[in-house]
């Protein structure tokens, strides 16, 4: 076997090199998915919050009742009424899918 200049045998430090590579690459997407999910459930629950002070500032009579937009952090959040008693909110999650959710409206 051949030594380098450090007296480390050179196919050993390669091997142990590609091992770490390849643990570096299985888990790495895995890291960044949860990232994603973490930051999708704050997401989540800020729409939740935003959704929910506008129906009580619609039952305050504080906002006119009507489809309408939320800017929040740079985000738009629509406010679209379907039908004559459901209210939703519309948006796009961190992973770009369309998200909405609704809540059935009595005066």
């Amino acid at each position: 076997m051949r030594l380098n200049c450090n007296g480390f045998m050179l196919p050993d430090y390669l091997l142990s090199f590609t091992i770490w590579l390849l643990i570096a690459l299985t888990w790495m997407p895995v890291y960044i998915h949860v990232l994603k999910q973490l930051e999708d459930s704050a997401d989540s629950r800020l729409v939740n919050e935003l959704f929910y002070n506008h129906l009580i500032e619609l039952k305050l009579e504080e906002v006119e009742r009507g489809n309408t937009t939320i800017e929040k952090e740079g985000t738009s959040y629509s406010i679209v009424w379907e039908k004559d008693s459901i209210v939703c909110l519309q948006y796009k999650d961190v992973f770009q899918k369309n998200k909405k959710i609704c809540e059935v409206w009595k005066e």
